[in-house]
């Protein structure tokens, strides 16, 4: 007995170690520097604005367009609010730009330490732990992972899918166990029947969640269904889960049409499947960037085929066929593909090798693989996450700033002819309008209306230089020609790194900003 206890002491060690093993790594990559790395995108200061501006009580949809849900924005006010950010920002002597996006960066960060943690489980619960921490390191340090450190709605839903997964599949394990037990013959109890219930309604809100975040996020129904048939046996507990699923994004297209803002709304929707970006141009992208993932991934889908594993089969076939079907695919959209694709190809580096017949060498493999894919992952992105690439955007959006006048509450009492007009990427707006109070009119660089004031800014960047040079007569030309360097800043980090030559390959998806200049017409 006591020999039993000691055994049991030890298996529970190990695995407290395996699951230790992947998350410590998780947390390096994605929280080491994330002021620092990736660059700051667009879409970046696209939700922060409307998590802000939800914040602070101006309703869920403050702009006119409608390009998302709203759970994302929600979620991330939620947690603002509960923290006291921004206020809670100690700027000191740093710049206060860079501090203040310290901490939504490092939220996104410990969501992926989660989705690590939630990966783990759901491999452990579907194929045993060697896959379950291979898989896990595979998504805790490849460079293509980098992607979650960003403030996407993607980084955002991504747990709330993992966690929908694992809740079915605690369902069929729970079936296992009472197998065992030699507990099939007998009637399911009434608190069974309510603990499915429960749980798979649970699990219908957080996939529903999901889709609320962002639409993408149905391709997981048919998993969903798939296994809860498989795992239940009954239709009904099918019908229970998608209940939840479907009707919680619809209330994205409700608040649109008790709005009033159902055209808005179709639009919107209209012009997020309009644009023109090939699949194959992303595959290929992420095929550049991270070869090594890429190809364990795929050759793990390959290998499912031929094991008729319908697991990851069916959750990352309809993600493909979604994504070549919508027209228009960004690389952040491959984020919905990493579980299936750390799964299928810790799978696959599970098996190779389980045909050899020296017990001891059969026994160490496991391990071998997993130091090699963790020496060689955490080295690579290592290269990465060092990088400092937003200095000349944290330097720039301090000085506009300090060139900006405060808002007052009584609006009347501000001068007409001294309130300004900022132009430039609609990433350099929220900060000073939500944070700083400060008084301007934004204003996109891709807009074709009038300034509302004499008085204007620009924020010139790469972006802003390719809007200029698509029309030399446009009215933003001409607004340009009328204005004078205020101030410049520079940056290159790159020195002798080589873009073309991995892991730095990388960066074609994280340019720095290599240089922006404020200019002005007064």
């Amino acid at each position: 007995m006591r020999l039993q206890l000691q055994l049991k002491e030890k298996a529970r060690l190990r695995s407290i170690v395996f699951i230790l093993i992947p998350l410590v790594l998780s947390a390096y990559t994605h929280l080491w520097n994330p002021t620092g790395f990736p660059s700051i995108h667009t879409d970046e200061g696209h939700y922060l604005r409307k998590a802000i501006s939800t914040e602070s009580g101006e309703g869920l949809q403050p702009q006119a367009r409608y390009r998302a849900p709203y759970f994302g924005q929600i979620f991330l006010a939620g947690i603002f609010s509960i923290i006291g950010y921004p206020s809670i920002v100690s700027v000191g002597d740093k710049n206060p730009v860079e501090q203040l996006y310290l901490v939504p960066r490092l939220i996104m960060g410990i969501l992926a330490v989660i989705d690590t943690f939630l990966l783990y489980r759901i491999t452990e619960y579907r194929y045993g732990r060697n896959v379950a921490i291979i898989a896990a390191i595979l998504f805790a340090v490849m460079p293509f992972t980098w992607m979650t450190r960003r403030i996407f709605l993607e980084s955002i839903q991504l747990p709330f899918i993992l966690t929908s997964i694992l809740l079915i599949l605690s369902l069929g394990r729970r079936q296992r166990e009472q197998s065992q037990q030699q507990l099939q013959d007998q009637q399911p109890k009434k608190e069974q029947k309510q603990y499915t219930k429960l749980t798979l309604i649970v699990s219908g809100i957080f996939l529903g969640l999901a889709i609320f975040t962002k639409i993408p996020a149905f391709t997981i129904i048919p998993l969903g269904i798939t296994m809860i048939y498989l795992v239940t046996r009954k239709k009904t507990y099918v019908l229970l889960w998608l209940i939840p699923v479907l009707l919680v994004p619809l209330l994205w297209p409700l608040h649109a049409t008790l709005s009033g803002d159902l055209d808005d709304w179709i639009n919107g929707v209209r012009y997020q499947v309009s644009r023109d970006r090939p699949l194959i141009n992303t595959i290929n992208t992420f095929f550049q960037i991270d070869p090594v993932l890429f190809v364990l991934g795929m050759g793990g889908l390959v290998y499912a085929v031929i094991r008729r594993d319908y697991f990851v089969l069916l959750w990352a076939i309809p993600v493909f066929i979604f994504l070549q079907a919508i027209g228009y695919v960004s690389s952040f959209h491959i984020i919905l593909l990493l579980p299936p694709l750390c799964i299928a190809g810790g799978n696959m580096i599970e098996k190779i090798g389980n045909n050899i017949s020296n017990i001891k060498t059969k026994n160490m493999l496991p391990y071998i693989r997993i130091a090699v894919i963790g020496i060689f992952g955490i080295s690579s992105i290592t290269m990465l996450i060092t990088l400092n690439m937003n200095s000349t955007y944290y330097q720039a959006l301090a000085f506009v700033l300090a060139n900006l006048p405060n808002s007052n509450s009584n609006s009347t009492s501000i001068n007409p002819a001294d309130k300004v007009t900022v132009v430039g990427n609609p990433q350099y707006f929220w900060i000073p309008e939500f944070v700083f109070n400060k008084t301007f009119d934004s204003k996109n660089f891709y807009s074709k209306t009038p300034f509302k004031t004499d008085k204007y800014m620009m924020i010139i960047d790469s972006g802003f230089v390719k809007i200029l040079d698509k029309d030399n007569s446009s009215r933003l030309n001409l607004a340009y020609n009328a204005t004078h360097n205020l101030a410049r800043f520079e940056q290159n980090f790159t020195g002798g790194t080589d873009i073309n030559k991995y892991p730095y390959t990388n960066l074609k998806l994280s340019p720095e900003t290599r240089f922006i200049e404020l200019r002005s017409n007064y």
